[in-house]
């Protein structure tokens, strides 16, 4: 009942937004900016993740640890792991 009246009031939302030109054109842009903020920050937390693999990718290698293994537990490439280890 109450998905029903939420479902409603949304559809009414939606009626008087599309009628309004100044008002969709604003919606729109609010709706590209969310798209844009959640895409900066999805990148920011990938982009922080790899630094952190990182880490511990140059950790390894200061305690002697082999390239390969640390390939295959950090999922980085060995190529990768060489430009930490310089």
């Amino acid at each position: 009942m109450e998905k029903d009246q939420t479902l409603k009031n949304a559809m009414n939302e939606w009626a008087r937004v599309t009628q309004d030109p100044e008002i969709l054109m604003t919606y729109e842009v609010n709706q590209e900016f969310e798209v844009d903020e959640k895409f900066t920050l999805k990148k920011a937390e990938k982009q922080g993740g790899k630094r952190a693999v990182k880490r511990v990718a140059l950790r390894m290698l200061q305690k002697g640890m082999d390239t390969q293994i640390i390939s295959e537990l950090t999922e980085l490439t060995e190529e990768e792991i060489e430009q930490i280890r310089e």
